[in-house]
């Protein structure tokens, strides 16, 4: 690895920069890390040199002026959010999967703050988050991110513009949202769809009981409890999921 301190060089890590900025740094990887934005920047930029210098890249076009330069950057922009789509697509997967366990369990009463997405959410939408970046990095999902972003910038060099998507890929990695969730929380749901049928013909035989408030800690128990019971099958689920993910990047780049 060479670093050649010119203007060509220059100009490929500022335009590599701009793609991994908007890939990192708008996703949830590096967001749930309690990381301050200054290394964060400085860690895309030494992601940036590294690929840069090791690919041996260079700008399609070396930008002439200001105004071209600033289109080169924009394309780059455009391309790092078109990819970090599909990640946000993969852990939206997750919090679907949580959300719809907090509405059945009966979570979704009281909500709690997300690292990943800044913001509240219920408890099992926060768990399966920080479980979608844990399995992110021990099914080493990470190396393949890397691999596809070297991908990425050899089919679409630094400041080339980029065909238009295909509209049906980016709706079906949409869907896939709601797919995949769903797989997740399939087994816990079934369960607590019986418990459910259970109680209501259990209020039908018994009106005088408090079916209300009766169901809230058996629906908590029986969820908890299949959740801990699949929760060794994430892997091979959450595999598909990230799966999900580079296929994506393949059919749009």
């Amino acid at each position: 690895m060479t670093f050649d301190f010119n203007v060509t060089w220059i100009t490929a890590v500022l335009l590599c920069s701009l793609r991994l900025s908007a890939l990192l740094l708008l996703t949830p990887i590096l967001q749930a890390a309690a990381l301050p934005m200054r290394v964060r920047i400085l860690l895309v930029v030494a992601l940036a040199v590294s690929l840069v210098s090791g690919m041996g890249l260079a700008p399609a076009e070396l930008p002439s002026d200001l105004f071209s330069l600033f289109a080169s950057g924009a394309n780059e922009v455009i391309v790092g959010g078109l990819m970090a789509y599909g990640i946000f697509a993969a852990f939206a997967a997750f919090s679907f999967a949580g959300n719809l366990l907090d509405l059945q369990v009966g979570f979704n009463i009281a909500s709690i703050f997300d690292p990943i997405t800044r913001g509240e959410s219920p408890l099992l939408a926060s768990l399966l988050s920080m479980v979608a970046l844990a399995l992110f990095f021990a099914l080493d999902a990470h190396h393949t991110l890397l691999r596809g972003v070297a991908y990425s910038l050899e089919r679409i060099p630094l400041g080339a513009a980029m065909q238009t998507p295909d509209p049906a890929a980016l709706i079906r990695q949409f869907g896939s949202v709601f797919s995949l969730g769903l797989l997740l929380a399939a087994p816990p749901l079934f369960c607590l769809f019986l418990v459910q049928i259970a109680l209501a013909v259990l209020s039908r035989s018994l009106p005088q009981l408090n079916i209300l408030m009766l169901s809230m800690p058996i629906n908590i128990v029986v969820g908890l409890s299949v959740l801990a019971y699949v929760a060794g099958h994430f892997g091979s689920v959450a595999a598909k999921v990230f799966d999900s993910m580079f296929t994506f990047w393949e059919g749009v780049l």
